[in-house]
């Protein structure tokens, strides 16, 4: 079917299971994907990079793996994003900081290795970064005194 004018697609809490389709990054219209608390497996798709009026964005609680695609750094709209409780390893990607509308980042409880990226002191706006849970090493960055919000 076309969906091209689907603003809300709310798939939560449901037990789909499979790969999240890289169409999905069609959606033009799309401001709020929410696709929590199911049984997802394999990568988040870079393609979910175009959803340029996406302003929150829900993959929490599912079993996605590999890494955070640094295509989700040009979601400028976005102003919420929770990955958080899967098993996405790798390093938190610096595109992240290109994210200036960004008020909630929930990265908790995967694989994240490697140090914070200094870059995500550029998140002014950031009210809520969780961070817990991973495997994260070496110092916090000192840019983070730059989020305010915080």
């Amino acid at each position: 079917g076309n969906f091209s004018f689907l603003s809300l697609l709310d798939l939560s809490s449901n037990n789909l299971s499979g790969r999240i389709p890289g169409e999905l990054g069609s959606l033009q219209n799309i401001w709020y994907l929410d696709l929590s608390s199911n049984n997802l497996s394999g990568r988040i798709p870079g393609e979910l990079g175009s959803l340029q009026s996406l302003t929150g964005l829900y993959l929490s609680s599912n079993n996605l793996s590999g890494r955070i695609p640094g295509e989700l750094g040009s979601l400028q709209n976005l102003w919420y994003l929770d990955l958080s409780s899967n098993n996405l390893s790798g390093r938190i990607p610096r595109e992240l900081g290109s994210l200036q509308n960004l008020t909630r980042l929930y990265l908790s409880s995967n694989n994240l290795s490697g140090r914070i990226p200094g870059e995500l002191g550029s998140l002014q706006i950031l009210d809520t970064l969780d961070l817990s849970s991973n495997n994260l090493i070496g110092r916090i960055p000192a840019s983070l005194g730059n989020c305010t919000s915080l």
